[in-house]
């Protein structure tokens, strides 16, 4: 029985849905953990694309076989993994969510260098592990894995918005963008946490925790090999890509804010009142 899931392109905060929507129109693409091909399926039906997969479960394999154009079974930790695609040149290559359970992800990262194009770009993400709900967990002494999310028991790396960086300079990259999905949290649930360690967050406190480098759930990073390293350094890219979405949530909160404290405020004199005229 084939395993399918449903990539939904309407729903801009998924990190399969950002990844598609950067690649081009009969683009060459190396799927990089291509599991059981759901998103090759997306790629070949809206960008007509030629895709070529590299899946390390078997089972996984089968199904993506029935959509890729070849798929090989390989596991990405082992070093001579690639070897079968060194004459092969992509347009795109893409590593959703790989990085994290690698051994030793810089040696991938090098190793996939001379299978990009002149003009080819490296898709990548990579769940924050700097989000406000490991933040939280941390602040209250608390660091569980999960069988899923950001602390999936499978990850052998976590990532920051610097550190994956770092990652990709030292691995000889430049990156033309950086974008993320987001989940952000209710201040009740902030303010919940903050007070098992006897905390009250401030006003400018709370905006800091709605920022894009706490609200932010996975990284979503363009880049391309740089080999000349000569007074390249890594540039610190700003989170900025749901900046209008981010702008009318934050003025609708300071309007419930707002809304909240008037609301007690009514509820105060209404209590006056009811004193008073039992008096």
């Amino acid at each position: 029985m084939s395993y399918q899931v449903a990539i939904d392109l309407s729903n801009e905060n998924n990190s399969h849905t950002q990844i598609i929507n950067k690649i081009p129109q009969y683009a060459n693409v190396l799927e990089l953990g291509c599991a059981h091909g759901d998103m090759s399926r997306v790629l070949k039906q809206h960008q007509q694309a030629r895709v070529i997969g590299i899946e390390q479960d078997a089972i996984a394999a089968q199904d993506a076989k029935n959509i890729c154009d070849y798929v090989f079974i390989e596991d990405l930790n082992k070093p001579h993994s690639l070897d079968a695609l060194q004459f092969e040149k992509f347009d795109v290559i893409t590593l959703v969510d790989v990085l994290e359970h690698l051994h030793n992800p810089k040696a991938v990262l090098e190793r996939l260098k001379p299978l990009l194009l002149d003009d080819g770009r490296l898709l990548l993400s990579v769940p924050n592990i700097a989000h406000l709900s490991v933040r939280l967990e941390l602040l209250c002494g608390s660091f569980e894995y999960e069988d899923s999310g950001i602390l999936d028991c499978s990850h052998e790396h976590f990532y920051t918005t610097e550190s994956i960086q770092q990652l990709l300079y030292e691995a000889g990259y430049i990156i033309h963008e950086m974008e993320y999905t987001w989940h952000d949290i209710p201040d009740e649930v902030i303010q919940n946490y903050l007070n098992k360690v006897g905390l009250v967050a401030s006003e400018q406190a709370m905006d800091y925790f709605h920022s894009n480098e706490c609200v932010a759930y996975q990284f979503i990073i363009s880049a391309s090999p740089c080999d000349v390293r000569t007074n390249f350094l890594p540039v610190t890219h700003k989170l900025k890509p749901m900046d209008d979405s981010w702008d009318t949530w934050r003025k609708l909160h300071a309007l419930l804010r707002q809304q909240n404290k008037e609301l007690e405020l009514l509820k105060k004199q209404l209590a006056n009142i009811k004193r008073l005229t039992k008096v």
